[in-house]
């Protein structure tokens, strides 16, 4: 049985306007990554002497793609222009309605921010609530390998089981930015998780030997193919919709 999220309006008006969280997707520009990178007559004298993986690009990745399209992200509704004028960072969009302003400024930027970001002097505003079963959270953070955005949003944990109103959540923009970001561009990425109790335990052997020679015996099991073994034999997809 499938465990369920379940977004909901804050208002009627967001209802009418506002688009729910949708699951994540790859962006544009990972589909237009090549799977090799080079071309195969550009190979005829390396076939020889590289390894196998060596002319394979980000795209035959599974991890690196999973990623991108797990869990829901939370998307502008509207165009947001970001202006400077004078050394002050302005922030504009069309509709002057506060109920469905999609940002706001955040009033105590203590949080550190990274190099070549300005401060974490705004926030980005959600007008849906979330629901999660019993027991379960959610995580929220920057779209996860999206460092083609010119911004970073902050991370965070709701027990969404509880506390649905997602509410605000920080981002620094780079520094000297000016520009357009497009409605439907993703703001922040979230997954649910089912809270437990852990204990970690440090162990230097394995049942199967040590891991350097558990994971040697896996590349040489699975050796037979070009690419894949991870996702032939131990990739599980994973379904959010």
């Amino acid at each position: 049985m499938k465990n369920e999220i379940i977004f909901y309006p804050k208002s009627d008006l967001t209802k009418q306007v506002i688009p729910p969280p949708i699951k994540s997707k790859a962006p544009d520009w990972y589909k237009g990554i090549p799977m090799y990178q080079k071309k195969s007559d550009e190979l005829l004298e390396e076939l020889v002497i590289k390894n196998r993986s060596a002319n394979y690009s980000i795209k035959s990745c599974m991890p690196f793609l999973d990623s991108l399209t797990s869990g829901y992200t939370l998307n502008l509704w509207c165009d947001v222009q970001v202006k400077i004028e004078d050394g002050v960072t302005y922030i504009k969009w069309l509709n002057q309605n506060q109920e469905l302003s999609p940002i706001e400024s955040s009033p105590d930027p203590k949080v550190p921010s990274m190099p070549g970001f300005t401060p974490y002097i705004f926030s980005w505003i959600s007008h849906w609530g979330i629901k999660t079963p019993r027991g379960y959270s959610c995580l929220f953070t920057h779209p996860l390998n999206r460092s083609d955005l010119p911004f970073h949003t902050t991370s965070g944990i709701i027990d969404t089981d509880k506390w649905g109103i997602w509410g605000t959540q920080p981002f620094a923009l780079i520094e000297g930015w000016e520009g357009v970001i497009p409605a439907g561009t993703e703001v922040a990425q979230f997954f649910p998780f089912k809270r437990e109790e852990w204990k970690s335990k440090v162990d230097k052997e394995t049942k199967k030997g040590s891991l350097s020679e558990w994971a040697n015996f896996e590349y040489q099991r699975h050796s037979s193919k070009f690419r894949g073994f991870y996702r032939s034999k131990y990739w599980q997809k994973k379904n959010y919709s």
